[in-house]
């Protein structure tokens, strides 16, 4: 059995952005009753910084199948040929 598939694949401008994502990081003290386990352990903890990304316009590669075709047999040169247009 052979698959054959057409695939269309193209270059389009997309406005991407608004995710929610780790933007920077920033030192926060910790609080002694939850955070401190012993006093050899720093004062201050590293916390993650999340923002939405802005929104930007980006060239982004589209993929469309055009056709997919099952077959029992294939004539390959056939196929060849039409796809070069001889």
């Amino acid at each position: 059995m052979f698959k054959i598939t057409i695939e269309e694949t193209k270059t389009v401008k997309k406005m991407v952005g608004k995710e929610w994502a780790i933007v920077g990081t920033k030192e926060v003290a910790r609080e002694e009753q939850f955070y401190r386990r012993s006093e050899e352990e720093p004062r201050t903890r590293i916390e993650d910084v999340r923002e939405y990304t802005p929104e930007v316009e980006k060239s982004v590669e589209v993929k469309r199948e055009v056709l997919v075709q099952e077959v029992e047999t294939l004539d390959l040169a056939a196929v060849i040929r039409a796809i070069n247009r001889l």
